[in-house]
């Protein structure tokens, strides 16, 4: 982004005026100083001063057009330093080339050069200086402020971006859901219509809890263990005690203040516990154990690896769909340890 230098004429002009009259008070007072007279008595003829403020109206109009394209070839954010050390050395160059060509049209003596001229080309170019100095701070603060505000507007879009997926995955845990549990309903329907109506009121139980986080991007370990506890109570109703989880022996209750705070995404144990009933063989005689356990900062839900007799189709959109979550609430990662012993998930708490 380079800066904009468009203003109306009547305020160039009246920069112009402002600095030529700065540099003639700095010039005055220079001489005064050297030379050590008042400044009434420091021209003898007012063609002098005319002329010294000929002069200056050269040097300052030079100095001014090439702030101008300075200005406008370079980026002032970037190597701020650098570049105004580089534009003072060409802009003291290009004024003593001026002042020397100066003299030479005007035939003047060394001494004169050196007197005034050379001293009208300096102040000239500190005058010009402060004045790129100012308009690069200005153009630095306007091009730090834009790039601020492009963040700002990146990162609300990458905050929308990120409502967005996580909506598109919360999404698919609808399908994956229900279509295990109507496949269960459909069976009990015609297996037991009794335990058909225990197996729907759980059920309305569950889904109730989902339907209520569903806009939530986390929940507490309490709520997610309630709704798993009726989950759990969903699948016995049809498969008895072939399908067994074992809870945390302690109450949420009595657990430590930094524990009760820790979240996790909704829907997360259940995800798991479901995913190891659909992988496991388990009856009766050989029920399936599913364990939960809680550590300090992470939830660990296993059970043994007990093969089914016939290969069952998965997509593994639901562990993925997992994964996948944590990654956009926080960036971290879910264990997955698998061998022919045992299978275990391990999640961390948010």
């Amino acid at each position: 982004m380079k800066m904009k230098l468009i203003r109306p004429r009547w305020r160039d002009i009246l920069l112009f005026v402002e600095l030529w009259l700065l540099a003639m008070v700095l010039s005055n007072c220079y001489f005064c100083l050297i030379e050590k007279v008042p400044v009434l008595h420091l021209y003898n003829q007012w063609q002098e001063l005319v002329i010294d403020g000929l002069s200056m109206i050269i040097f300052v109009g030079i100095s001014l057009i090439f702030n101008r394209i300075f200005i406008r070839l370079f980026q002032p954010l970037q190597h701020y330093l650098g570049k105004m050390v580089v534009y003072s050395m060409l802009l003291l160059f290009v004024n003593t080339c001026v002042a020397t060509l100066y003299s030479s049209i005007w035939d003047l003596p060394h001494q004169e050069y050196t007197k005034s001229i050379y001293i009208f080309s300096l102040i000239a170019t500190f005058i010009s200086g402060i004045h790129a100095n100012i308009l690069f701070q200005q153009a630095y603060r306007k091009q730090t402020e834009a790039r601020h505000q492009l963040k700002m507007e990146n990162a609300r879009q990458k905050e929308i971006n990120l409502q967005t997926s996580l909506m598109a995955l919360k999404s698919q845990v609808d399908p994956h859901f229900l279509f295990n549990n109507f496949s269960i309903l459909s069976e009990l329907i015609d297996e037991n219509p009794e335990n058909a109506h225990s197996f729907l009121d759980s059920l309305s139980r569950v889904y109730r809890y989902k339907l209520m986080n569903m806009n939530k991007d986390l929940v507490s370990i309490d709520e997610e263990l309630q709704m798993l506890r009726s989950y759990v109570e969903l699948v016995q109703t049809r498969f008895g005690n072939a399908i067994q989880v074992e809870f945390p022996a302690l109450e949420f209750s009595t657990f430590s203040s930094p524990l009760s705070t820790k979240k996790l995404p909704p829907l997360a144990l259940q995800l798991l516990v479901e995913n190891a009933i659909k992988h496991n063989a388990h009856s009766q005689k050989n029920p399936l154990v599913i364990h939960i356990a809680i550590n300090h900062d992470s939830i660990e839900v296993s059970n043994q690896f007990q093969p089914l007799s016939s290969k069952v189709e998965s997509t593994g959109l639901g562990l993925k769909n997992l994964k996948e979550r944590y990654q956009l609430l926080a960036k971290k990662n879910i264990e997955v340890e698998n061998n022919d012993k045992q299978f275990k998930v391990t999640i961390p708490t948010l």
